[in-house]
């Protein structure tokens, strides 16, 4: 839920003055939790142009993504309830899935084409674990990740400044000190350990090989490979379709002129199309209202969303959005360019207040679980 209300109260509309401040927050909460795909609207923003096709969705979900929606790292947690409370509830599993929780949390910050995931760790409330980090990594069996590891502590000094506030100091732009308003001066030049910790990161960078040894570890441990073959077997349709939201995002992009963001949304299957743009509707509303979903890309995919409701159910959301499209000018300003230029070129008004005043009736509705009852009906719910 805190989670939820900060999202909520930060959501990244464009043209009401306090909005555009809680845009500039929102974005900087993003990367203390080094979340890379959790707004699917910035993920629709950083898209490309470029044509798309769609390439289709797994319908097996990897060991590593069901460990991942089964025992998540919860990182968030970190800003929410502080590391006191974070280990004291990491204390309640079984020590193997203690350290499959640390280890899943040094994935999120892993990727196959950056070497900046280990600065990123460190420079996050994620930073904190860091103790606790290398014991698992040396007590899963991962030595020369324990190695790389061990010496980033070590660049921080004798003393491992688990306090956000100290770490803070290590760095020459760190985010982690943005609760209390501090922002930092993005001028600055890396200081000894920002250059040391990018060095590391370039001998831990490969999400594909983590993966793979995230897998060989729950194979080689008896109580992970247990709880693994548990979690299989009961993973919630709301998992699944976090799963195929993941493989559904990006998708296309919103920019461009309307003919082709229409071509690029129409190689999607029907049924597949109905869970990208719900998945669009819902991440947009639920982190800054209908406002935001039509100013963001988001909106290009707007004349959609009335039939990807009515197809899970919908109906009387479907019309919601209906209205709200009937606020713009005939015929639908579908490219993103267009429409923020001649809807949303002015200061918040009456008009703006009215759009987004459909958002609690769009967040209030159950969307999720009628997609997901949606996609298992049409055989595309991922197992």
């Amino acid at each position: 839920m805190f989670i939820k209300a900060l999202l909520r109260s930060t959501g990244s509309n464009s043209a009401k003055p306090n909005r555009l401040v809680a845009a500039t927050v929102y974005i900087l909460f993003l990367i203390i939790l080094g979340t890379t795909a959790a707004a699917p609207g910035l993920a629709q923003d950083a898209a490309s142009k470029d044509s798309y096709r769609f390439q289709g969705a797994s319908l097996h979900i990897p060991d590593y993504d069901v460990l991942s929606l089964a025992f998540p790292p919860n990182l968030g947690l970190l800003v929410a309830n502080g590391r006191d409370s974070y280990l004291a509830e990491l204390k309640r599993d079984p020590v193997p899935i203690q350290r499959l929780r640390l280890l899943l949390g040094l994935g999120e910050y892993t990727f196959d084409a950056s070497t900046e995931g280990l600065h990123g760790y460190f420079s996050a409330p994620a930073g904190t674990l860091a103790p606790q980090l290398l014991a698992a990594l040396r007590e899963a069996g991962f030595p020369d990740r324990a190695k790389i590891v061990a010496e980033a502590i070590a660049a921080f000094g004798p003393n491992y400044p688990v306090e956000d506030k100290v770490r803070s100091d290590f760095f020459a732009q760190s985010f982690l000190l943005i609760q209390e308003g501090i922002v930092p001066d993005l001028s600055k030049p890396p200081t000894v350990v920002d250059n040391k910790l990018k060095e590391l990161g370039s001998m831990l960078a490969g999400k594909t090989a983590f993966r793979a040894e995230i897998e060989a570890y729950a194979a080689r441990d008896a109580v992970v490979a247990a709880a693994l073959k548990h979690a299989r077997e009961t993973l919630t349709d709301e998992q699944r379709l976090s799963y195929l939201q993941d493989q559904l995002l990006p998708g296309p992009s919103g920019f461009g002129a309307d003919a082709d963001i229409k071509a690029r949304v129409e190689t999607m299957p029907p049924s597949y199309r109905t869970a990208y743009v719900l998945i669009i509707l819902m991440g947009e509303v639920f982190n800054g209202g209908t406002h935001q979903f039509f100013y963001n890309s988001s909106g290009a995919f707007a004349e959609y969303v009335p039939q990807a409701l009515r197809d899970v159910g919908k109906d009387d959301t479907a019309r919601i959005i209906e209205t709200a499209i009937a606020m713009f000018p005939k015929p639908y300003p579908i490219s993103t360019e267009e429409r923020r230029r001649v809807s949303f070129d002015h200061e918040w008004n009456a008009w703006d207040d009215k759009l987004d005043s459909f958002s609690d009736a769009v967040d209030n509705d159950d969307i999720p679980a009628a997609l997901a009852a949606y996609a298992k009906k049409q055989g595309i719910l991922p197992n």
